[in-house]
């Protein structure tokens, strides 16, 4: 994504410590202070084009920053402006996040889930094994799921971008299920489909959520089914960012993860 910011990012190097006006660059131990020379001179070219970097909340125009023998820009006007990457600053660790602030919510209580028809949110292990392990937490039925709807709600509340969980449907099954992601409510647009076919398991199912308050999860048995003796959602987690690889389903194992 940052190649639309290779003609200059070879002859200018951004100075990290830069957002919005603040001015500073990053020092081994500690920051210092500096005296630089805001540029009114130097002129700017993106993919052969004049360019102009600008803050994307307030419009107001960064200037470059000479210093020492170098040129500096603010990371926000490279990153936000020019590669259409988000920054975001975290003030109290001093950390900057490029591309997305890393934001982690596992769907294991109340605050997050809301049952509709047939589904228990649990972390007893004993209720989410399969035969690859068992999952820390996740959505399951505590009883045999026969003729009805195996359905609940996750509640974002607008506040991430993604979803991620496996699917388990377990060996009883007579015949494949459909899942759907709805928006909203049960009969909402889907957001995306997927089949699980019995005894299989559906790893790392990743779905965009962005903007969205409330969404179902919803699935339909029906008389091909047959009786089904569990379904697990598991370790459904809502996050902004990048998702750990410790928090990936892919790493199941026989022993509780």
């Amino acid at each position: 994504m940052l190649k639309n910011v290779k003609v200059f990012i070879m002859g200018f190097t951004c100075a990290s410590l830069i957002i919005g006006s603040t001015i500073g660059v990053i020092a081994v131990s500690s920051d210092i202070n500096i005296t630089a020379v805001l540029s009114s001179s130097i002129k700017l070219k993106l993919n052969g084009k004049d360019w102009t970097p600008k803050d994307s909340a307030s419009g107001e125009y960064f200037k470059p920053i000479s210093y020492n023998g170098r040129t500096y820009l603010p990371l926000r006007a490279v990153v936000e402006d020019a590669a259409k990457m988000p920054v975001d600053y975290d003030a109290a660790t001093k950390t900057i996040w490029i591309g997305g602030k890393t934001e982690v919510a596992k769907v294991s209580e109340s605050a997050y889930y809301e049952d509709y028809y047939g589904t228990i949110v649990t972390t007893d292990t004993a209720k989410l094994t399969t035969p690859a392990g068992a999952y820390k937490w996740g959505i399951t039925n505590d009883k045999d799921a026969e003729m009805e709807s195996f359905t609940c709600y996750v509640k974002p509340n607008g506040n991430y971008k993604h979803f991620r969980t496996s699917i388990f449907l377990d060996s009883s099954a007579k015949d494949s299920l459909t899942i759907n992601f709805r928006k909203d409510t049960y009969n909402g647009d889907v957001i995306k489909s997927v089949i699980v076919k019995p005894g299989e398991t559906l790893e790392d199912i990743d779905i965009d959520i962005g903007g969205i308050d409330k969404f179902c999860i919803e699935s339909s048995i029906r008389i091909n089914h047959g009786t089904i003796k569990r379904i697990i959602y598991g370790e459904p987690t809502l996050y902004n960012g990048t998702l750990e690889s410790e928090t990936s389903s892919s790493s199941q194992t026989n022993v509780v993860r």
